[in-house]
């Protein structure tokens, strides 16, 4: 029992707090850089609530039994029954942490991007002027918050800069 908790919470520890802890590792969910989601006429305040509620979603997406989450229990088994620095490094050699996180990223990205259609979003690229705007905003800030609501609610940019894919 205790060997399943510690596998637990080193898989749980791996897999989703580095990818929700930092602002670095933020862009392992996030949609694809230049990038963005829009709804023609969406208020400021849904977008806000579409965008938390998603995110909340795709942040608490099971990684159970996937792949990465798998690799990870093998790697903390290895290193829990380790005979010497080697088999450590081995484990980290099959398992690399910062490869599973982003596998384990892009599935959580995936229900970000599932959610997000399903509330009748569509992804559109951004321009390079766009982009270039976008960079110069603070990460978080309502100013940039704002630009991307002006850009995501407008039903010519959505027109115009629709990806085939969404």
């Amino acid at each position: 029992m205790r060997r399943t908790l510690v596998i637990s919470a080193f898989v749980a520890a791996t897999t989703a707090f580095p990818l929700l802890a930092s602002p670095a590792s933020a862009g392992r969910v996030r949609p694809e850089y230049q990038t963005s989601w829009g709804k023609a006429g969406v208020s400021l305040e849904e977008y806000w609530i579409d965008a938390s509620e998603c995110g909340h979603t795709a942040a608490a997406t099971d990684l159970s039994g996937t792949a990465p989450a798998e690799a990870l229990v093998l790697a903390s088994r290895m290193i829990t029954n380790q005979n010497g620095y080697d088999d450590v490094e081995r484990a980290l050699r099959l398992a690399p942490p910062d490869v599973q996180w982003n596998r384990a990223g892009t599935i959580m990205r995936h229900e970000l991007e599932r959610c997000l259609t399903d509330r009748g979003y569509t992804r559109f690229r951004l321009t390079k002027g766009q982009a270039h705007q976008l960079k110069t905003l603070a990460v978080g800030s309502l100013e940039r918050r704002k630009y991307l609501h002006k850009l995501a609610s407008d039903p010519a940019v959505l027109a115009g800069q629709a990806l085939e894919d969404s």
